[in-house]
């Protein structure tokens, strides 16, 4: 019985240790350009305090824009890496949006809103297929529909915030 106490608490030290050892960079993470911390607190800043859907609409680009001005940033593959870097943040606003968006309706607006994304979903799956048939084979194709992916999640995330927000000024 010794023996597994002994192992028990030789675990526990290695795991504590782990821990100690990432925990430098886990810091770090948070403050490194291009981490998914410091793209959502970007974007997060720019919505901050503006409370129209054209206003929000700026915040759009504000990680992929400058992502695509770097020299990672710039070839075929780097632009999709920036827009979906950005297309993270937006689709995690949208779940949130869509999340609180359905805590307050009722039963039939709950269903109401699951089928509306329902179908924004399959929306968003043919509007973005486009550059996939209109360049077949050429390398514009991916950084094109990664953009419209992008843009269509994160024009859906402002949607549901303006639903959220009139359903809380009710």
């Amino acid at each position: 019985m010794r023996g597994l106490g002994t192992m028990r608490s030789f675990r526990a030290i290695l795991i504590l240790s782990a821990w100690a050892l990432a925990a430098p960079s886990l810091a770090q993470e948070a403050d490194r350009p291009g981490s998914p911390a410091k793209d959502a607190a970007t974007i997060e800043a720019c919505l901050k305090g503006k409370e129209t859907s054209a206003q929000r609409r700026t915040c759009i680009g504000r990680v992929s824009g400058p992502c695509q001005e770097t020299p990672d940033g710039s070839s075929t593959v780097g632009m999709m890496a920036c827009f979906d870097r950005e297309h993270t943040v937006w689709d995690t606003l949208l779940n949130r949006a869509y999340r609180e968006a359905m805590a307050g309706f009722d039963e039939a607006g709950k269903a109401d809103l699951k089928g509306v994304q329902q179908t924004w979903l399959k929306f968003r799956a043919q509007a973005c297929a486009w550059p996939g048939r209109v360049y077949p084979g050429g390398t514009i194709g991916g950084p094109l529909s990664a953009e419209c992916i992008m843009d269509q999640t994160a024009l859906r995330a402002l949607d549901l915030m303006t639903i959220r927000d009139s359903l809380e000024q009710r």
